[in-house]
């Protein structure tokens, strides 16, 4: 029922458009509804190829793919990284078109679009500010909310990747891109200047904040290849929590196992992320632990994760050539459901 009634929305939507000689564009116009109870799936798409995607789950878990190209009249492009949900706004950040797509929640009808040169991650500041991680620069594009517009950059390490923001502080993991970085940027989100840099351990990936305030960063490692691709070198990834701006404590990954896809419950008590070699599993960690957990939560392997309203959420990417799936599980590791979802699912965003 619910997508039959989002369907006939759409319908409405339709006629409305090809009736009325008032409106200038279709940015006028909203159906409130037909995206509220369910979340977002980002799907990569193939590089090069301009079909990425978004896809969404309804409360019912049923999946509807490709929603933003099915109601506008243009696909979204290159690489979408990923999406955030600020002011009742959708921000989907493709990466390899250089652009923020900026589009209603409640019915993904395009109202914008920012033009920055490799766009990753994206963090609300404030009501009117919100910070984007962006490859291009180095840095950190500052975004104004009311305009949709760049209003200044902030330099970063290299290749900002995950972001997270707390209290007067925003976290930057600088991943390295292309190359290899090892720090965190702590920005002043008050006046946007960089408050101090943390040496954390080789190629931060993913950042969260917890129910007390502590800041926990995941770091990959390291791992150098010679011409004919044997390991020359390689170095282990870390949990590191932060407070108050120091390091407090590190906790070691095996070396070769490439720890990533750091995500929190939603009380903010217990930390989970994908470690392993080739084949990795999903851990969990309480805030409170003083040691890495040795059994896994969940034995497969996934291309991204998410967490919201008492459910973990994998992502598998198959080949990254055809269609990807999505799996929904409970905190004790078992299975719910799954829904096929868009070319390379990469990451989640939740209403």
């Amino acid at each position: 029922m619910k997508k039959n009634l989002r369907n006939i929305g759409m319908f409405a939507l339709a006629i409305t458009i090809l009736s009325s000689c008032k409106k200038d564009n279709i940015n006028d116009i909203s159906i409130p509804g037909n995206y509220e109870d369910g979340y977002f799936i980002t799907n990569e798409g193939n590089f090069g190829t301009g079909n990425g995607s978004i896809s969404f789950v309804d409360e019912y878990g049923t999946v509807e793919n490709d929603v933003f190209a099915s109601i506008n009249s243009f696909a979204l492009g290159d690489v979408v990284q990923s999406m955030s949900i600020i002011n009742d706004h959708a921000y989907i950040l493709v990466n390899n078109s250089s652009s923020i797509e900026v589009a209603s929640v409640d019915s993904m009808i395009s109202v914008a679009k920012i033009n920055v040169s490799q766009p990753r991650y994206m963090a609300q500041v404030s009501d009117s500010k919100a910070y984007v991680t962006d490859w291009g620069i180095n840095g950190v594009q500052v975004i104004d909310l009311a305009t949709n517009t760049v209003s200044s950059t902030i330099s970063c390490g290299a290749g900002p990747e995950g972001i997270a923001v707390g209290g007067a502080f925003a976290y930057v993991c600088n991943v390295g891109g292309w190359g290899l970085d090892n720090t965190i940027t702590v920005i002043n989100t008050d006046n946007d200047v960089v408050e101090t840099t943390l040496t954390v351990g080789d190629k931060p990936n993913s950042v969260v904040i917890d129910v007390n305030g502590a800041v926990w960063v995941l770091t990959g490692g390291y791992t150098e290849y010679d011409a004919d691709w044997n390991v020359v070198s390689e170095t282990a990834g870390n949990l590191v929590k932060i407070v108050d701006n120091t390091i407090e404590a590190t906790y070691a990954f095996a070396v070769g196992n490439h720890p990533e896809d750091l995500v929190i419950n939603d009380a903010g008590t217990k930390l989970y992320y994908s470690d392993g070699s080739w084949s990795k599993a999903v851990y969990a960690f309480n805030v409170n632990d003083t040691e890495l957990p040795t059994t896994a939560l969940i034995n497969r392997s996934f291309y991204g994760l998410g967490f919201d309203n008492g459910y973990m959420y994998g992502t598998d990417a198959v080949d990254f050539t055809q269609s990807g799936w999505s799996y929904k599980y409970t905190t004790e590791g078992t299975i719910i459901d799954s829904v096929q979802v868009g070319i390379i699912p990469g990451g989640y965003c939740f209403n």
